[in-house]
């Protein structure tokens, strides 16, 4: 069995789900414990995990990538079998460059016809790893889960000191079971080695998006409660197909920068999408692709390609990111040139130079900018619904906490949310957005969005800059803590939530919290998958 190093680590390669059980064998024999890595997305668990090699127990980590077990198999006319080690779309950044486009699941479906319901905001996670984190679109009327028929887990059956490990099929014809693991089990319960779905016939979509400043919004009223013609911002996430909004929330006392970027869209077929293109082409001037197509442009394409955009964006964020440590290192010979440019700079930061930035970046709507008013695109669905695939996690880090709060307290949630926002000064280092979308409730136990739709606020914090993240979500964390969010489990996640354990909060939001701890360590009673992350995230006792 091949190997590879990541970070550090060594990653086993299994080609088979034979492999993956010599694998959990080789664990259960070396008193081992397992991490499974998809595509690394999710930080900071992976940074954690690579860096500890052995646990606090003592017991060396095994790595895993399935990376060469991304085989899909037609089961009937809109079924099909997907190892767990295929990624949704194309990996850029896969460190066993076995990822591709022609490999990737949604490109295989929609050359079959078919399609998921939908779709997160980038594709290139794992499917394991997707269903391993909760992870979801932006839509309340569509689920990636409502696609999920069953999933198969390598697992193990332990007895005094007997134990093997063998191939499990979780079914949705047995929820008891399969809401259990199916999703957001964190690789917990075993590894998920293969998913099934039944799919949905091919779409396209067609959408428009518009940047407004905050306070003039006229999709939404974004705040209420005041009189208003406008949806409010639950009515608009509930009616909308797929939605998110990206909030720049700075304000300064001279000038309104705060703006909205709202994105929506629907569901079409192939004749809509062409006639949507025709249409934006009239409004915008912009010829559509050699396809009949208007695709989404989050950044402006340079040389047909974002990633110029996303280059000039990594630069400024940097010297952003690392003010004024550069700047120092850079005059290190002339501290008091330094001491004028840096009181030049913060001075005149929050008037100038953000407000430079902001209208490079996110320009409002005008009749005589780029876009000539709202944006208006029109795409496949599985190109179109991940409008965030065009920024790179390398060119463009961003990292970020990610709550999940039951979709009634939305107009509550934006109020706390503007509140803090708007007493917050506009600083060199903390000058990013806020994302703003929706899910689908889930029956999965463990899922973020059980037994409720939810309004989820994504903090953003750029990867590159200096200090620790965690100190800056702590604010969002205290602020929502009275609407009982619960946290995207491939996110940042705190230590704490109201002085309590966040394991001892987490307890009190899911209602099959403790069934489920039993569950798992009736699974797992030799805990070969339990890392000191999740350890620590979750509060499971050691035996």
């Amino acid at each position: 069995m091949d190997t590879i190093i990541v970070n550090g680590a060594t990653y086993w390669l299994p080609e088979s789900n034979d492999d993956v059980i010599a694998l959990v064998q080789e664990a259960l024999d070396k008193n081992e414990i397992i991490c499974v890595r998809g595509s690394g997305h999710s930080f900071p668990l992976i940074g954690t995990t690579e860096k500890e090699q052995i646990s606090s127990t003592g017991r060396p980590y095994k790595y895993i990538m399935l990376s060469k077990m991304y085989a899909v198999t037609m089961i009937d006319a809109n079924t099909v079998k997907v190892q767990a080690g295929c990624h949704l779309g194309h990996d850029p950044f896969d460190p066993t460059k076995t990822s591709t486009v022609d490999n990737s699941l949604c490109y295989i479906l929609d050359n079959l016809g078919l399609a998921l319901p939908d779709l997160g905001g980038i594709t290139h996670q794992t499917i394991g790893g997707f269903l391993s984190t909760g992870s979801s679109g932006g839509s309340t009327q569509y689920s990636f889960e409502d696609a999920l028929d069953s999933i198969e887990v390598v697992t193990y059956m332990a007895e005094g000191d007997y134990a093997v490990p063998y191939l499990y099929e979780y079914n949705i014809s047995v929820p008891q079971q399969f809401h259990s693991t199916g999703l957001a089990s964190m690789g917990l319960m075993g590894i998920i080695v293969s998913a099934t779905f039944k799919c949905i016939p091919q779409f396209y979509i067609q959408g428009s998006e518009t940047i407004e400043y905050t306070d003039k919004c006229s999709l939404i009223n974004l705040f209420g409660p005041w009189p208003s013609k406008l949806p409010g911002l639950q009515t608009f996430l509930e009616k909308t197909e797929y939605t998110r909004l990206m909030w720049w929330p700075q304000q300064n006392n001279k000038q309104d920068l705060s703006r909205m970027v709202v994105w929506q869209a629907k569901r079409t077929d192939k004749a809509g999408a062409e006639a949507w293109a025709a249409h934006a082409y009239d409004l915008m001037g912009v010829q559509p692709s050699a396809d009949g197509l208007k695709p989404y442009e989050e950044v402006p394409y340079i040389f047909s390609s974002p990633d110029p955009a996303n280059v000039v964006a990594n630069l400024i964020y940097n010297a952003i990111g690392q003010w004024p440590t550069w700047l120092q290192k850079l005059l290190a010979d002339k501290p008091a040139e330094y001491e004028i440019i840096k009181t030049l700079v913060e001075s005149n930061y929050a008037t100038k130079i953000f407000p430079a930035i902001m209208d490079i970046f996110v320009a409002v709507d005008t009749p005589t900018n780029k876009n000539k008013g709202p944006q208006l695109f029109s795409d496949l669905w599985y190109t179109g619904i991940p409008m965030d695939n065009q920024m790179s996690d390398k060119l463009m880090p961003v990292w970020f906490t990610e709550l999940w709060i039951d979709i009634c307290d939305t107009e509550k949630v934006m109020q706390a949310l503007k509140g803090y926002y708007d007493v917050q000064p506009i600083t060199v280092d903390l000058s990013f957005s806020c994302e703003i979308y929706a899910a689908k409730k889930s029956p999965f136990w463990l899922s973020p969005a059980y037994n409720r739709d939810v309004i989820r606020i994504d903090v953003f914090w750029y990867g590159n800059n200096q200090g620790d993240p965690a100190t800056f979500y702590q604010n969002f964390w205290d602020l929502f803590a009275p609407f009982n969010y619960r946290p995207h489990w491939g996110k940042y996640i705190p230590d704490t939530v109201n002085g309590m354990p966040v394991a001892t909060y987490l307890s009190k939001l899911y209602p099959k919290w403790h069934t489920w701890m039993n569950l798992r360590q009736q699974v797992d009673s030799r805990q070969i998958f339990v890392t000191d992350y999740w350890r620590q995230k979750l509060g499971i006792p050691l035996v």
